[in-house]
């Protein structure tokens, strides 16, 4: 069996929105560097994507830091979203946490425009929440 190493890249900002590309398999003891960079941003202001398609393994290490980024400053995930971590967000019930865009260009175009806060303190934008605002919740 041949180890995917994991690699995270950091893309150019644009328009104030930092690219954020994973590859390879994510663990516990291959996460620290994706911290630091979404932690980075998040100080910077600078709006977060993740793209999570080339992501060939990942466990509840690499979706704790993202809902963990995600609670401290809104990020989007970038997709496709690989079967594999699909079904790690449906086992552990986390596929609403997150906003999950189809390809990195829709998730640059979500973040391009920042979410906002509604008066419940949630968070209000492109693909998020629009089930509960069309439900007038």
């Amino acid at each position: 069996m041949t180890y995917d190493h994991p690699r995270v890249r950091v893309l150019l900002d644009e328009e104030g929105v930092r690219v954020v590309v994973l590859s390879g398999e994510f663990d516990i003891d291959s996460v620290g560097p994706l911290a630091e960079v979404l932690a980075d941003a998040a100080r910077e202001g600078v709006r977060r994507v993740v793209d999570i398609a080339r992501v060939t393994f990942a466990d509840s290490s690499l979706l704790n830091i993202l809902l963990a980024g995600d609670r401290e400053d809104h990020l989007v995930l970038a997709g496709p979203v690989p079967e594999q971590f699909a079904e790690l967000l449906r086992l552990l019930d986390a596929e609403a946490e997150l906003e999950i865009a189809p390809s990195l260009a829709e998730a640059r175009s979500r973040s391009a425009s920042p979410a906002a806060p509604s008066p419940t303190g949630e968070r209000r934008g492109p693909g998020v929440n629009a089930e509960a605002e069309e439900d007038g919740r």
